[in-house]
């Protein structure tokens, strides 16, 4: 049986029999190593929630930023200025687009959407209107005028990927947060087709702005078990594209003439602490974890030496230059598994005479969960290094496998011990990791949904330093707040940045064309459900 014909059959078996009837002629296929929650395409909800296709191919935004080297490509938005004293930015809007329910596309569905968040707090998951953001105002049918209290320039990131919704729709809708828009209604190059929990289908939107685009008549999402089974698909050519965190991509690509990969490094990957909870609250506790985790290893094993270890900072090679000055670099703790175990019972927490580490009530600490997501082969590795490294300073742990919405809604609550995840935010300098890290406005209480501060770690030197980078323009004055961050961040260590992250684009490219990749980076590397994703959606053609 040939590749494309156990493609159709894995089609056939998981996608609906109506769905079939509209068969396309060419089908671009992502395989994802995880299951997807209920049928929710509410692009308000945090990623965990909202299924695959919700921002990456039916709703978009007003640009895009690339994360790799700041480029900005338009998109709902054609041009954007800020005034001279940063305080309001004009964007112009772009003519000819029309909801694919047919109704036009214009400045006032932008005006509405930012308003709505107002008026909907719990929507605004990046901060918006909490920074400095007084009103939203549309100025005729092409330009939308954003007005600041005070500058803050780095926002034009977030609002240049919020996702625009129609108002003439969602203006009626009082409950936003809980409403799951099982029939979405975009401006993207897809629209909704079909849905179970093994496949998703997006059929190629006819009325869509750029013609001629996309060059594919559907995108389908299939779900594995694994990473392992994921990469399986890809292998054998029945996938052609997924976001898959494996050991070694080099061994991928020699298992096929067409495989093909580009990770470039955007983040970290980090071992959260949960500081809402002891002994993670602790800081002695959480400097002496911190000092026996072997990072070179974590790396080592977790990628076979494609990946390196995590610099101590968390910033990414191609900021590390600019941002990191010498003096931080004795600032966090060294890995020295004697030293770690000394300062862990210094700190109140001894052994008992079995090596046990205990409390600093003289009860033995229970096995602590280092939360990974089910079947995510690399951030499994990565736990079971941490646990053996800690088992040596007494300290027991147990992995857990959770999927997707579990995995992530228990980052997002608080209800983990310790988590391996990446850095909920990231962009061309660092304020984007340390703003959604560590911003109070994106924290929660434990059991409500935090927005990306995963650790619950606050400081006021940080959140002062977080004000101060966006108030100036001034590098000196920028560099100095992220000094301060970091120096606040070395000495109280919320997370331990294990590996670089970079990004897991894997290709089967024996169907396709037109891969972003480090010749043609028009994004970058974007995930298959983040607003980047829709410019490969756009730019892969059928060979």
């Amino acid at each position: 049986m040939n590749k494309l014909v156990r493609s159709a059959l894995v089609l056939t078996l998981a996608l609906s029999s109506a769905a079939l009837a509209q068969e396309p002629k060419n089908t671009f296929t992502v395989v994802r190593s995880d299951q997807w929650g209920a049928q929710n395409f509410n692009p308000f909800t945090p990623g965990s929630q909202h299924l695959l296709p919700t921002n990456s191919a039916i709703y978009e935004s007003l640009f895009f930023v690339n994360s790799l080297n700041g480029k900005v490509t338009p998109v709902l938005g054609t041009a954007y200025t800020w005034s001279k004293d940063s305080t309001a930015l004009s964007v112009t809007t772009r003519s000819g687009v029309k909801w694919t329910d047919g109704q036009a596309f214009s400045a006032a569905d932008v005006a509405f959407t930012f308003n709505y968040m107002k008026k909907y707090p719990v929507l605004d998951l990046t901060g918006i209107w909490k920074n400095g953001l007084s009103s939203v105002k549309a100025s005729g049918p092409n330009t939308v005028v954003f007005t600041f209290d005070k500058p803050n320039t780095p926002t034009f990131q977030y609002i240049a990927l919020q996702a625009i919704v129609p108002e003439h729709l969602w203006s009626a809708q009082a409950d936003p947060a809980t409403f799951t828009n099982a029939k979405p209604v975009g401006t993207g190059p897809f629209v909704f087709d079909s849905y179970s929990q093994q496949a998703l289908r997006v059929l190629k939107n006819p009325s869509y702005w750029i013609k001629g685009q996309p060059y594919v008549d559907a995108v389908v999402w299939l779900s594995t078990s694994s990473n392992d089974a994921a990469v399986f698909k890809l292998i054998k050519g029945e996938a052609d594209y997924g976001y898959v965190g494996i050991s070694d991509p080099n061994a991928y690509v020699k298992q096929g003439k067409d495989n093909a990969f580009w990770w470039p490094t955007n983040n970290a990957n980090l071992l959260y602490f949960n500081t809402t909870k002891a002994p993670f609250s602790d800081v002695a506790f959480r400097r002496a974890v911190a000092g026996a985790i072997n990072t070179k290893d974590v790396a080592q094993k977790a990628y076979a030496g494609a990946v390196p270890a995590a610099d101590p900072s968390a910033i990414i090679p191609a900021q590390l230059g600019d941002w990191v000055p010498t003096s931080l670099k004795n600032l966090a703790p060294k890995y020295d598994p004697a030293a770690a175990d000394a300062a862990l019972t210094a700190a109140g927490y001894k052994k008992d005479a079995q090596g046990n580490r205990l409390g600093k009530d003289g009860k033995a600490l229970p096995a602590y969960r280092i939360l990974v997501g089910s079947g995510w082969t690399d951030f499994i590795t990565m736990a079971q290094v941490v646990g053996d490294n800690l088992k040596k300073l007494g300290i027991a742990t147990q992995i857990d496998q959770q999927q997707w919405a579990g995995y992530s809604g228990s980052l997002q609550s608080a209800t983990y011990d310790m988590g391996i995840s990446w850095g909920w935010g990231n962009g061309p300098t660092p304020y984007y990791l340390f703003y959604q890290s560590f911003a109070p406005e994106l924290s929660a209480p434990a059991g409500k949904t935090a927005a990306s501060n995963l650790s619950r770690y606050t400081n006021p030197a940080i959140t002062s330093a977080l004000q101060s980078f966006r108030s100036t323009s001034d590098a000196a004055a920028q560099k100095k707040a992220i000094t301060t961050i970091m120096t606040a961040v070395l000495k109280d260590q919320p997370w331990v940045p294990l590996t670089d992250r970079t990004q897991f684009s894997l290709y089967n490219t024996s169907r396709f064309t037109g891969f972003p990749t480090a010749a043609n980076p028009y994004n970058d590397a974007s995930p298959d459900d983040g607003v980047g994703a829709r410019l490969m959606y756009l730019n892969v053609k059928p060979k």
